[in-house]
């Protein structure tokens, strides 16, 4: 499929910087675009009435990761260096950026400035100045960012001093788990008393854990390749504990819906059943995915996907029109841009296709 069939004109459609409590507005208040792909029918409403969409014995899967600092102040030598952690890799590496970028180098060997146990060693360069680092002992490098890192963002909209004196407002409401380096965006909608609400209905609440990385690099998510089938992501941890994969697999077994909150979510649960024939029951696992999604995919667990507004030619984009179909998220989006009004990015506004 051409890459082009995904591409549009954002125009001055905003790119928030801050999320909508920092504005001035409650989680709940973002509008949300609602396709239907039984009745190939787009409605325009606001995040609250997502309530109106689940029915008793729906099960809601969420991601309960948050976002960690990504940047540490480290030496070499007597010289004073900044490591910019960009993402975890499947072989307890990590994609890192230093700066100043003419002092890195294979074999360059950092020491962390508040942490002296901390070691950094550059492995090989990827492109746009990122290296393969190796942080030594590995089991430190979260503890270093949550006790002592701060915030660099230049690959996605985000404001770093506003992040650093109101870390919760960045969080989902059920956020437990650190470990991410970008935002598990879709579940930012979400207030304590909307989740009471939703539950009290009968629909019940399952937590898987994606740790959000790479896939978020513009670099890796923009798709460059002619054809979608040609783009590859990279592979991102995640963690089904024993209660919840009990939970997808009776939902499984008995017919109910699965409401996905982001695409986080849904490469975790289709990861589950991506190897070899599914036999319907979910285990309790850890493990890597690089799960890629684009059209054509055949779905095996996920029923219903919220998300959020996607820049045109990126992977999260064709994974959503892997599940809505081309054509129904294409319209969609061309509406959306005709009406207005609409935010994009993690901190903008939402999509719920069912």
């Amino acid at each position: 499929m051409k890459t082009t069939s995904f591409d549009f004109e954002m125009g001055s459609h905003p790119m928030p910087t801050d999320p909508v409590e920092l504005r001035g507005r409650e989680r709940t208040d973002g509008r949300m675009i609602v396709l239907d792909r039984g009745k190939n029918a787009i409605e325009h409403r606001i995040f609250f009435d997502i309530y109106e969409y689940f029915r008793a014995g729906d099960l809601l899967v969420l991601n309960d990761s948050y976002m960690l600092s990504n940047t540490l102040q480290f030496t070499c030598g007597g010289q004073a260096a900044t490591v910019i952690v960009y993402g975890h890799e499947s072989d307890h590496s990590c994609m890192v950026e230093v700066r100043p970028r003419e002092l890195a180098k294979a074999g360059l060997g950092l020491r962390s400035v508040d942490d002296e146990q901390l070691a950094c060693t550059l492995l090989a360069p990827y492109p746009d100045h990122i290296w393969k680092a190796k942080f030594e002992p590995s089991a430190r490098l979260i503890r270093a960012l949550e006790s002592h890192g701060t915030r660099s963002d230049e690959t996605v909209p985000l404001n770093p001093g506003h992040w650093q004196e109101n870390p919760a407002a960045y969080r989902s409401v059920y956020a437990k788990s650190p470990g991410s380096l970008e935002i598990p965006s879709a579940g930012l909608h979400f207030s304590t008393g909307l989740l009471d609400r939703i539950a009290a209905k009968g629909v019940e609440l399952a937590y898987v854990t994606l740790h959000v990385g790479s896939t978020e690099l513009l670099a890796v998510r923009h798709i460059e390749a002619e054809h979608v089938e040609d783009h590859r992501v990279r592979e991102e941890f995640f963690d089904v504990p024993g209660e919840s994969a009990a939970k997808i697999s009776r939902a499984l077994a008995e017919g109910r819906r699965i409401f996905a909150v982001g695409t986080t979510v849904v490469r975790t649960l289709e990861s589950l059943a991506a190897d070899g024939p599914f036999d319907g029951v979910i285990r309790p696992q850890s493990g890597w995915t690089g799960l890629y999604i684009y059209p054509g995919y055949d779905f095996k667990i996920v029923d219903a996907v919220l998300t959020n507004l996607h820049r045109p030619r990126s992977s999260h984009i064709v994974l959503t029109a892997a599940f809505a179909g081309q054509e129904l998220l294409m319209r969609a989006y061309d509406e959306l841009l005709s009406v207005g009004g609409y935010e994009f990015d993690m901190f903008g506004d939402s999509m719920l296709i069912v």
